[in-house]
């Protein structure tokens, strides 16, 4: 029998829509307007990050800037582009807002404005999913072809009600957080402890499953990662997810993860990690900031963070990508050089690293003393 050709390795690809899986395109009324509302919904919204999307308006010249902290790129031309530049470039925003003049997006807000009636109109097939309709002063009736687009849930509201505005974005930016789940890292060598640091019973189970019941007890779902050529695809009931980069040790593990969930948020546990405890757990994830690349412990004696107890955004996903394509292949490196939220610990008890048969001697004395 002939088998099917798989032109494509099995990727998950992420739930995008033109730019972000948050993204609403602007309609009916003129440019300066819908950068006049952009701006004023990116200070109202100073907590999160707000991609706008406009055309050129054939500026001469057209050089392409790119701002970076302090630092600014100037090339004397703007660079080639196709739609996936559209989703590559809103990788880092919670939301992107587009000048619907010029570009749609999946999702619609429509200001009823008479001077921009026909505009509007020849733009009708591009109002798919309306969520708000402003009407600007003066304005009282919605048009007959905007009404025909709307559904029970649009909104229906004056320009001027910034109050309630800001109240939609900031809930439907609040509802598309990204999933959080739970990456056990369970497939290195343990070459230092001279035994598989996963297996090893502190609580009277090992280790892996320890650190999995951890995170269902604060409903996160936990899977296992492992090396490429691990024969289970469970154990014990929790998922595996093997390495699809091979020799890249937790790097290669949290992206494998990445590629199977791109759309999830990933909490990274390493199996070294006795100490930690649910109250541990839930400081960091109650601290996650999902308009950062990754949330990240730092204990006060450490200069760096710890990359392998981390919350990593699904930004973090091309951002890693980056720094593999340079040469590097260090989780604490790339957590270094991005933005991320840190959470300082003065007792680093829970952080604690345990990596030799001796630490695991005296971790497991502590243990049942605490007890």
């Amino acid at each position: 029998m002939k088998k099917n050709h798989q032109k494509h390795p099995p990727l998950a690809r992420p739930n995008r829509g033109f730019y972000h899986r948050t993204e609403w395109s602007i309609y009916g009324t003129t440019c300066g307007n819908i950068a006049t509302f952009f701006k004023e919904l990116d200070t109202r919204l100073n907590d999160v990050i707000l991609t706008y999307v406009d055309a050129d308006h054939h500026v001469e010249a057209l050089q392409t800037d790119i701002q970076i902290g302090k630092k600014q790129f100037h090339q004397s031309a703007a660079l080639e582009w196709n739609e996936y530049d559209d989703k590559l470039h809103g990788l880092p925003a919670d939301a992107v807002l587009v000048n619907g003049n010029h570009y749609p997006a999946e999702r619609q807000v429509v200001f009823i404005d008479s001077k921009k009636k026909d505009s509007l109109q020849r733009r009708v097939e591009q109002l798919c999913q309306i969520d708000m309709v402003l009407l600007k002063e003066g304005e009282e009736t919605v048009f007959d072809f905007v009404q025909a687009k709307m559904s029970e849930e649009t909104l229906l509201l004056k320009a001027s009600d910034w109050e309630q505005i800001e109240a939609f974005f900031r809930k439907e930016i609040k509802k598309n957080i990204p999933q959080l789940k739970a990456l056990i890292l369970a497939g290195g060598k343990s070459t230092r402890m001279g035994t598989d640091k996963s297996q090893i019973d502190y609580h009277g189970t090992t280790q892996e499953l320890y650190l999995a019941g951890l995170c269902r007890d604060l409903g996160l779902e936990p899977y296992l990662s492992k090396a490429h050529d691990f024969g289970e695809m469970k154990v014990e009931g929790t998922p595996v997810i093997k390495d699809k980069l091979v020799q890249m040790g937790p790097f290669g593990a949290i992206l494998s993860a990445m590629m199977q969930d791109p759309n999830a948020a990933w909490l990274v546990l390493a199996c070294d990690l006795p100490m930690l405890q649910e109250a541990t757990l839930k400081t960091l994830i109650d601290a996650r900031n999902p308009s950062k690349y990754a949330t990240a412990f730092r204990g006060t004696s450490k200069r760096f963070p710890e990359p392998l107890i981390t919350i990593y955004e699904p930004k973090a996903y091309s951002r890693m990508l980056q720094f593999m394509s340079l040469g590097y292949a260090c989780p604490r490196k790339a957590l270094i050089n991005s933005v991320i939220e840190e959470i300082l610990l003065e007792d680093e008890t829970p952080i604690m690293n345990v990596n030799t048969v001796k630490e695991k001697e005296a971790a497991i004395k502590k243990i049942d003393t605490a007890m």
